[in-house]
């Protein structure tokens, strides 16, 4: 009787633990379930964001390449005019040299300088 009473407590046990682990096995795979669903939206997600970075750095790469050669094409207009100025200072410089000569040649000048000479004299 003693065996049967014992038996009969270690099956109701049997059957409490067996409920136990069921139960939390089911809570368990609800769990397991409410995160694959939680990776499958923030893999969605991420999928997105990751191809609005791919655009967003597609688009830094054509505005970097525009304004590199933006950049480039106004360090050749600039370079370009201060040869113009160079240019220009240095034709301006050789002609005023051509006629400071003309005039230190020129009888005029001579005689310019002679009378501001006998001027200073006088005075």
């Amino acid at each position: 009787m003693i065996f049967k009473i014992f038996t009969a407590v270690v099956f109701i046990a049997e059957i409490i633990i067996a409920y136990t682990v069921i139960n939390k096995l089911i809570y368990f795979d609800k769990a397991v379930l409410k995160i694959n669903k939680e990776i499958s939206d923030t893999k969605s997600s991420v999928k997105d964001v990751c191809n609005l970075v791919k655009k967003i750095s597609e688009q830094c790469v054509e505005f970097s390449n525009y304004f590199v050669s933006k950049i480039n094409e106004k360090r050749d207009e600039t370079i370009i005019r201060q040869l113009n100025k160079i240019l220009l200072t240095l034709l301006l410089l050789k002609i005023n040299l051509k006629f400071v000569k003309k005039l230190k040649r020129s009888k005029l000048i001579k005689h310019i300088g002679r009378g501001l000479s006998l001027l200073q004299l006088v005075v």
